[in-house]
């Protein structure tokens, strides 16, 4: 059997410094809530001046908070590097720039090669959202960004949800007992940034 690329959805978050861990969380949540199947109670959680679903899942909710605090940290780093480079202070603004991505698997039966057999896992849906980071200087920036923010993370929230709707033949079928068939994965990518990120150890 051929195997295919996995569909990737790209999606675009912007944010102030301050708002990066909730608006990040949010779009992560959105995501769970329509590709994690175990059962669920569902829950909602307010970003900025919407209300988002929520999956009440310490797993989960444990795996997206610290994915989450690292991907803050490398962003953080980021711009003090920036406010810290050469030149006028103004250059770089003080942003940055981060991905997160979200990989969900499903497990297959290796093929039989020398009597080696188990179980291999197989991605059927990569989800990358990409973050760039603005740090106003004034009161009038503060406004703009906010309602960039705002407008930003609406679009990217019904994008997944007409994304999920609109792409659901790729599911694979749920072929276990576990309470979770399909396992997922976030990692961080800071963009093009560093050896260790190329090398995929984040």
């Amino acid at each position: 059997m051929e195997q295919r690329n996995p569909p990737e959805f790209i999606l675009e978050a912007f944010a102030d410094p301050t708002s990066v861990p909730d608006i990040v969380r949010g779009i992560l949540h959105t995501i769970f809530f329509h590709r994690f199947f175990p059962s669920v109670l569902p829950q909602t959680r307010d970003v900025l001046d919407l209300t988002l679903p929520y999956v009440a899942d310490a797993e989960v909710e444990t795996m997206i908070d610290q994915r989450t605090t690292t991907l803050v940290r490398q962003l953080e780093i980021e711009r003090t590097q920036t406010h810290a480079g050469p030149g006028p202070a103004s250059i770089g603004n003080g942003s940055g720039r981060g991905q997160i991505a979200v990989q969900f698997f499903e497990k297959r039966r290796r093929k039989a090669w020398y009597n080696v057999r188990g179980e291999e896992e197989v991605c059927w849906e990569r989800w990358t959202v990409k973050v760039t980071v603005a740090e106003p200087r004034t009161e009038s920036e503060r406004a703009k960004v906010r309602k960039a923010m705002e407008s930003t993370l609406a679009s990217t929230v019904m994008k997944v949800v007409t994304l999920v709707n609109a792409h659901k033949d790729h599911i694979p079928p749920i072929t276990t007992t576990e309470s979770n068939p399909f396992p997922y994965q976030i990692s961080i990518n800071q963009k093009e940034s560093g050896w260790a990120t190329r090398m995929g150890i984040y």
